[in-house]
């Protein structure tokens, strides 16, 4: 039925305007140049709102059955009529300008020709940008490198004049060890020729004291709380009886690294400085057989009037990465007249030094 309507209405439009022509006097024709208006994608928008409020009159009752079904044919008949005449010439707006820029774009960029981005401008740019790593696996020479070390070695009391102090006859000197861990770093001073190096950073000790004979260390009442061995009463058989020192240390030593220039411990080097000592543990334990026979264990945790502050004297004598170090407290390891003796810690240890 619409399709009738549409072509009925075309038909009646095209023989109206051809009998106006045709009766039109020649004598006073006048030309009037007839502008054809292209439909905008707005045209057709505006049907489609008349749709809408035609349905919104509708079903407030604005209108009736009948007066809405000839409005709706009416803009049916136009809707028709202007959609196709905008299809048909329908031109995106944006091809013609992707297409010119694409054109602008590849002339811009097409090679040293170019009048406004010649070849010789991104170059330049892109030379700004560093793209090489080989910095990061240069072996070039260094001034300072980090450090790890570690080392083992025996430990000993001794007087000051560096003879044994008594009380190690009641030690075991094989089991009584000092070992270190340390992480710091070492520069060179004077620049990378110079054979001069600083070493510094933090380390963690452990001091190990192996009692024999039954003995321990404790606070004797009979010399007034000071510290002193004592023999371990209450048991028939003493397995074992140790006594462990945690510290913290922090060395400043100087060197002289004979390594070619620029590297680390990879030739002669010898060492020497100073080594503070902080105290964070000290703690006393023993284990064995009671009087029947039952295992038994005790550990006490005292400073046992131990210096909780030292420092100590350190001399190094290295060989690439091999190291062996010497260290002597300087102030005595008990506090004045709280031990027998006037006793300072040393020890000798075996090491590595890894950069």
């Amino acid at each position: 039925m619409k399709t009738l309507f549409l072509s009925s209405a075309l038909a009646l439009s095209t023989l109206v305007t051809a009998h106006v022509v045709e009766e039109a006097p020649a004598a006073d024709t006048t030309f009037v140049e007839i502008v054809e208006i292209t439909p905008t994608g707005g045209d057709v928008v505006r049907h489609a709102i008349k749709i809408s409020s035609l349905f919104s009159d509708l079903n407030e009752g604005l209108i009736t059955k009948e007066e809405a079904q000839a409005k709706m044919d009416s803009i049916i008949s136009e809707l028709y009529l202007t959609s196709a005449s905008f299809f048909e010439n329908y031109v995106p707006d944006t091809v013609e300008e992707a297409l010119s820029w694409n054109d602008d774009f590849s002339a811009a960029y097409s090679g040293p020709d170019s009048a406004q981005y010649p070849q010789e401008h991104y170059d330049t740019t892109f030379e700004d940008f560093d793209f090489d790593f080989s910095s990061f696996f240069d072996d070039a020479p260094k001034t300072k490198v980090g450090v790890f070390g570690f080392h083992l070695g025996p430990n000993a009391l001794v007087l000051s004049d560096r003879s044994m102090a008594s009380a190690m006859d009641n030690m075991n000197a094989g089991l009584s060890w000092e070992s270190r861990i340390f992480f710091g770093q070492k520069r060179r001073i004077g620049g990378v020729k110079s054979p001069v190096q600083f070493e510094t950073g933090l380390g963690i000790a452990s001091t190990v004291f192996s009692f024999k004979n039954g003995m321990t260390i404790d606070k004797d009442p009979m010399m007034f709380g000071a510290a002193n061995l004592v023999p371990i009463s209450g048991l028939s058989n003493v397995r074992r009886s140790n006594w462990n020192i945690g510290t913290f240390d922090v060395p400043a030593v100087l060197h002289l690294d004979f390594s070619p220039k620029g590297t680390f411990d990879e030739g002669l080097n010898i060492g020497f400085g100073v080594m503070g000592r902080i105290r964070y543990l000290s703690q006393a334990a023993y284990n064995g057989s009671d009087m029947d026979g039952d295992f038994y264990t005790q550990i006490r945790t005292n400073g046992f009037h131990t210096r909780l502050l030292n420092y100590a004297l350190v001399g190094q004598l290295g060989y690439k990465k091999l190291k062996i170090t010497g260290k002597l407290e300087q102030l005595p390891y008990f506090k004045d007249n709280y031990f027998p003796e006037e006793a300072y810690l040393g020890s000798i240890t075996v090491g590595f030094s890894l950069n």
